[in-house]
């Protein structure tokens, strides 16, 4: 009979555990902490296996952790307590993936670091069991008895099937803490952006927005151009619409028609795993307060042109207005016959026109120019160039070369911001040429294929046969304030304010030098944006 009750009371126990065991899944969801993962197994499991110490141990970084356990604020062996990781025994669990069982602690011939620590709680026998998920160790699960031998070959295999099923829960609960860390770092992220960033899906529907809640009950998702003007009128414009169409990152300077602010809109697709774009990020920054301070670069740099051309252009007009005073001298001083009064007054008209023609130039280069961009012939831009540095230019007894290609097609873009580009490839050329015999500067234009994108572009090509540019230096040229001119001449902005307008036109600025040949600057501008 008594055998009998052995036999009911440990079936009545097998079926115990395997309670603990199946309500274990339904008890632990991701968001279930350590110490409640412990809380709910720690009462039910004194009903089938005898312990005095219970924890659970983590792998991170490396270290086994103890992060949970029973007692709950035991300083020894408790919370935070890291183990040995060449001497403990569950170290020695992991490492075999399998459960290690010691019946006699105090009499174990092989010591490890924790066994003091253990004897001082009273604790004189122990099962460790390695907490598994797809054979990879993620930490242990340890039990431990103030009786020798309290353990049993049941309850070891008890032990391992409940270290699998914690183990499910335990790396379910990480995964999903360190996915909320990962997603709440992201957002912080994202917030602390002070550009706008918009995600949209295909019908410029905004679904997320890191300046503030995009999501009106009364109208639903908002549109991007709803948010901020953008190209809702000409949707074909659009870099986002240009991104899901071609799959490729777009970008576009618009402006808002409500606060005339400028905005540098770039569009990047987000493709899924088959290479669909199903999304867009958009990228908005504001530089209207970035293109007010260019304009005002670009103006520094063509005054400091302008000093430079002064003597040229006085010169220019002093000879067309002493034609004008001597012959309204003659004019005035004797009567003549109508047809020397006609010839006379052609001649002061003429030298008229001519006047004011450099002085509309000059005006028409030294102004604040907008950033309007609009149909223009390159060869008429390098005509113009010429007209206002030919006479600073040929006073140094510098030969000029002119070869305008023919057939050249309009571009778009600024004519006053190429002017500037062009006269400062001129003037440079001219300060490298000082003391060279037979000094020449040689001006083409002709039509290419840019090498960066294989589109139609306008060359415009300087070239000097000057002192050229020493190898050392010819990779700082285009850095802002970089000169070799004495402080009196050159302010070091020239060439970098001209790169920048050729940046601006979708082009680049290419510079070929040698101490033989002299130096060739090739401005490339694309035909259209």
């Amino acid at each position: 009979m008594e055998q009998i009750d052995t036999i009911i009371d440990e079936l009545k126990r097998q079926n115990d555990r395997l309670a603990i065991i199946n309500q274990i899944p339904k008890s632990i969801n991701v968001e279930t902490s350590y110490e409640e993962i412990i809380e709910l197994v720690a009462e039910p499991l004194h009903s089938v296996i005898p312990y005095d110490l219970l924890s659970f141990c983590l792998i991170e970084s490396d270290q086994l952790i103890i992060r949970s356990g029973v007692p709950k604020n035991e300083k020894i062996l408790g919370q935070g307590w890291i183990l040995d990781k060449y001497n403990s025994a569950p170290w020695k669990a992991i490492r075999e993936k399998r459960c290690f069982l010691r019946q006699d602690i105090w009499n174990d011939p092989h010591r490890y670091q924790e066994d003091d620590l253990l004897r001082s709680l009273g604790i004189r026998s122990a099962i460790m069991s390695p907490l598994l998920i797809k054979n990879e160790v993620i930490g242990a699960l340890n039990f431990g008895s103030q009786n020798a031998y309290a353990y049993s070959e049941n309850d070891f295999v008890f032990v391992q099937q409940l270290a699998d099923q914690l183990a499910v829960g335990i790396h379910n609960s990480r995964l999903f803490h360190e996915v909320s860390k990962v997603k709440a770092e992201w957002e912080l992220t994202f917030q602390a952006v002070p550009d706008r960033l918009f995600m949209m899906d295909a019908k410029h529907r905004v679904l997320r927005h890191n300046k503030y809640d995009i999501r009106e009950p009364e109208k639903g998702l908002l549109t991007c151009s709803e948010l901020f003007g953008c190209c809702g009128a000409h949707p074909e414009n659009c870099p986002s619409t240009r991104a899901f169409e071609t799959g490729m990152p777009s970008s576009r300077e618009v402006m808002d028609p409500h606060s005339h602010r400028i905005y540098d809109v770039k569009a990047y697709p987000v493709p899924d795993e088959s290479g669909r774009v199903n999304y867009v990020l958009l990228y908005v920054q504001d530089i209207t307060g970035r293109l007010a301070m260019e304009r005002q670069l670009y103006q520094s740099a063509k005054l400091a042109a302008i000093g430079e051309m002064a003597a040229g252009v006085a010169h220019e007009l002093n000879s067309p207005l002493t034609a004008i005073i001597g012959n309204s001298e003659l004019l005035l001083r004797k009567t003549m016959d109508y047809e020397v009064c006609e010839n006379l007054l052609k001649s002061i008209k003429t030298c008229g026109q001519r006047s004011k023609r450099i002085i509309q130039n000059l005006l028409t280069f030294s102004r604040q120019d907008s950033c309007a961009f609009e149909p223009i012939q390159i060869n008429e831009v390098v005509r113009t160039s010429l007209s206002l540095v030919s006479y600073q230019v040929s006073k140094k007894n510098i030969r000029i070369i002119e070869q305008p290609g023919k057939g050249i097609p309009m571009l778009m873009g600024n004519k006053q911001q190429l002017e500037q580009v062009i006269i400062n490839l001129i003037l440079n050329a001219s300060d490298a040429l000082e003391g060279v015999p037979e000094a020449t500067i040689t001006i083409a234009t002709a039509l290419i294929e840019d090498g960066r994108s294989g589109q139609p572009a306008v060359a415009v090509k300087v070239a000097d046969n000057g002192c050229g540019i020493p190898s050392a230096i010819i990779d700082n040229i285009f850095n802002p304030f970089f000169t070799t001119k004495e402080k009196s001449q050159g302010t070091g902005l020239g060439l970098s304010v001209s790169l920048g307008i050729a940046q601006t036109h979708g082009g680049c600025i290419q510079v070929e030098s040698s101490g033989e040949k002299g130096s060739l600057f090739t401005l490339i501008v694309p035909l259209g944006l």
